[in-house]
This record gives C-alpha cells, structure tokens and sequence, in this order.
C-alpha cells in the first residue's frame, strides 16, 4: 500500500481547480462564465471566444502558468504527510513495526478529523484565439494539467489505539493488531491539445446569443490511483541488533486496490526518474475532450452556461491493476533491504505477485457544469455571481457545490482590480485578489485564490498570465 503511494509524491514533486493558467479567472474565484473573453474563456465557456470587441483580432498568450497546494489541515500537516508518503523501503516498514514510528506518525503526522489534500498545477503553454469577420472564432490551446486529490483519513480512523504492545522476557516486543486504513486518492499529469470555436448571433441591437465548443485530443502521462485500503498486520519479537530491528515472526492482511499507468519518466519510481525529462514522452493514455457553452447578452446583463471536461482516457501504456487481498507471514528477518526475507515481504505488501500488467483502464475527466450572471454597473465596474457543480473528485475537481460573487473594478483604464468570495470546495470559504495590467496590444495578470486560507498557513494558490493582442 505504501509502496505505490510513492508514485503520488514522484508527480507532484517532478512536475511542478479551477483553470489555473488564468490569473482573471483565478482572482475572481472561478466565477467568470459570463464575462470572460478570447483566451480567458478557455476551459471555462468556449461560447465566449467569440464575445471579444472588433470584427477582427488576434490574441495570443505563452506560457501562462498557475498552482494551488495545501489542506484543511495546514501547509505543515500537507508536507509531513506526503514525506511519510515518500519513506524508502528500507524504513517504510516501521510504521508498523517500530513502536516510536508508529507513535510519531499517529500523534505529529495525522490530522485530528479528515482531512482533504490538493495539489494541482497548470501550464498553459501556448493559446492562440482568432476571429474572423462573418466566421466566428476559432481557438487553439496546448495546456498540461498535474494534480492530486486525497482525503487523509483521521488519526482514529487511519491509525486506532487498539494496537498492541507486550514487552518479551528477553527484551524484545511484539505490536500487534496495528490497523491501517487509507483514502482513496488519485494523482496525474495529462495534456490537451484542444480546437475550438465560437459564433455570435445578434438578436437585436443590444441583444446576441453566442454558442461555441471546444474539443480536445487528450494525452496521459501517469495516472496513479489507490481506492480505499487497509491494512492489519501484527509483529512479534522486535529487538534492536546493530542498529536494525530484528523481527521473529509478522502477520496479516491487506486490502488494496490500486491502478496506474506512467511514460517511461516515471518507471523508477523508488529512487526516483532516471530518464531526462523528454517535453513529449510517449502517452500512457490516449483520450478525447469537450466543451460546450453558451451565452446570452441583453444590454448589461449577460448570462453564460458551460459544461466542460466531457470525455475520458483510455490508459494501456505500462499498465499496473493491483488488487490484494491474501493474508500474509513472514519469520526471522532483519529490517533491511538486504534481507531477502524482508525484501519478500516488501513485494508482497506491493502485491507484486498480484499485479496485472496487460489489461488497460479508463478514468473520466473532471467533467463540471458552470452558470453565471454578470451586470457591468458602469464602464469601469463589473459584478458577477456563478454556481460550479462537479460531478467527479478527479484533480482539479470536487463534487461539491460551488457558489461564487465576484467584481472587477478599473480606477484607471489600465489597471483592473480584483476579488472574490466563494463558498464551497475542498476549503469551504474563499476570499480572492488579483489585478491586472491592460493597454492596447498587452495584457498581464496576476491572481491569488483563497487568500484567507495562505494567512491560515492551509492552502496556497497563484497564477499568472500574459495575452498579446493583434487588431
């Protein structure tokens, strides 16, 4: 089980919700489904490639960059726990058999209640939107996403106080009935390459309908996934002899289902990527995307739908299906990776015996439906309000409802101002900031999501963005 949780930190450690390469979208807490435009639009309403000023523009944007990371928890609690996630195999095995290992992470790593983990990282590496006169707007966008999304169960519910612990005549100890039970969790790292397009249709003189969609050819670089899991195992005869625990006898059992898929950057996953970085590896998963919206424009007002992220992949590249449910037992080892016995016991808990390497899986992707309304008070003022609704808890995404207000404010033609407050998703309240700097032919953006939850030291988001414009 804890063997293949370190694909989880070999990901996010190498690649450094929301569309993140947006730094407007970002600020204004995701709630831009009625106003954004051109390349802001991208991800969130393809209809409104079209909503751009003038008959005929180009805009164009590179590497526009943004990530969040953190917990209900605290930033702390995040990094402690995806080092537990990342012990070599030589000491892995004394969370459960070292008495002070299993101690330490119950109590300093462990969070009191569940707790929910993120990280999600996008590049957006390049996008170009163009309209045409009496064609529409056409979209073209290269971005490659990274992403983590767990629960850490309790420290009650991951680690009990029922193990446990009897002192032998010769000194040694015996743990047991030690219980470890684990979230389901998923990491990734996928691109798409996506096509769009967009069309306005005026109703009236201050009145127009714009429908637009984007679909995507989509490419998986690794796909990790653990389901819920546990873990019962009971030690007996543990003494320290130079330096290692010697062990008697260790008994148990395990329920573990994992799946995974990775390029071949990610195939030493113990000690780390031997292989340089390539910028286009050979997929573990081929798959397809769309995006559809809308969005209706009478005077002020404007009213925007989207639902994007249709779709899934298919990953058949270096496949692993694991699923474990054997008892196992294992006697007189040393704790040591030159043990055979002990390295047996490791590739058992693996389930390298049980790992299927032929059949393909599939996953969806973090398919969400968005709506809002915006109402430009005047030339300089902007209000917007959005309701998110995710339908997976894939990265990037949450199931849980989302409801956003936001405004956009210009005290001087090139300088806009941002913020947001969102209620719902993994961290429950969100207060955002962002500014931006706009003159005739550039844009540059910055943005922060959850600004309240970096002061709490829990989660940190930033992005930033860039757009050429052409007339």
């Amino acid at each position: 089980m804890i063997i293949i949780a370190l694909l989880f930190t070999v990901m996010t450690v190498n690649s450094q919700t929301g569309l993140r390469s947006d730094a407007r979208t970002t600020s204004m807490g995701f709630a831009t489904v009625a106003s954004s435009e051109g390349i802001n639009a991208y991800g969130i309403n393809p209809a409104n490639f079209a909503n751009g000023e003038g008959d005929r523009k180009w805009e164009i944007s590179v590497l526009s960059l943004g990530g969040g990371y953190g917990s209900d928890s605290s930033i702390g609690f995040y990094n402690n726990y995806l080092k537990y996630l990342s012990v070599n195999r030589t000491t892995f095995a004394n969370l459960f058999t070292d008495l002070n290992s299993v101690l330490e992470f119950r109590q300093n790593v462990l969070p009191s209640e569940k707790t929910d983990v993120n990280y999600d990282f996008e590049l957006r590496w390049f996008s170009v939107n163009i309209t045409l006169p009496k064609a529409g707007s056409f979209n073209i966008t290269v971005a490659d996403k990274v992403g983590l999304n767990t629960e850490v169960n309790s420290r009650d519910e991951y680690l009990p106080l029922t193990f446990g612990f009897f002192i032998n005549k010769n000194g040694s100890y015996n743990l047991t009935d030690v219980k470890l039970s684990q979230s389901e969790a998923i990491a990734w790292w996928i691109r798409k390459y996506s096509l769009g397009y967009a069309r306005k249709f005026p109703l009236g003189k201050l009145t127009e309908l714009s429908f637009g969609f984007s679909s995507s050819l989509v490419h998986g670089f690794g796909n990790v996934t653990t389901y819920s899991s546990s873990l019962q195992i009971s030690t007996w005869g543990v003494q320290r002899i130079n330096g290692v625990n010697h062990i008697d006898s260790v008994k148990g059992k395990q329920n573990f289902h994992t799946q995974s898929a990775l390029t071949d950057y990610f195939r030493d996953y113990r000690d780390g990527a031997d292989e340089k970085f390539n910028l286009l590896p050979k997929p573990a998963g081929i798959g397809w995307g769309l995006d559809l919206g809308m969005n209706f424009r009478a005077g002020d007002f404007r009213l925007g739908a989207g639902i994007t992220d249709i779709g899934k992949i298919n990953w058949n590249y270096n496949t692993v299906i694991n699923n474990d449910t054997d008892s196992f037992a294992y006697y007189d080892f040393s704790v040591r990776p030159e043990d055979p016995v002990y390295n047996r016991f490791v590739n058992d808990l693996g389930g390298f015996t049980e790992r299927d390497t032929i059949s393909p899986f599939s996953s969806s992707l973090p398919l969400k439906f968005r709506s809002s309304v915006a109402y430009r008070v005047d030339k300089r003022l902007l209000v917007e309000i959005s309701w998110t609704k995710g339908f997976n808890r894939l990265p990037g995404n949450t199931d849980k409802n989302i409801f956003a207000v936001a405004a956009e404010y210009f005290p001087f033609d090139f300088l806009a101002l941002r913020n947001s407050l969102t209620v719902g998703g993994p961290g429950d309240f969100y207060i955002s900031s962002g500014a931006g700097l706009k003159f005739r032919n550039f844009e540059f953006d910055i943005g922060s999501y959850g600004i309240n939850h970096l002061l709490g030291n829990k989660r940190f988001s930033f992005s930033l963005s860039t757009k050429l414009i052409l007339k």
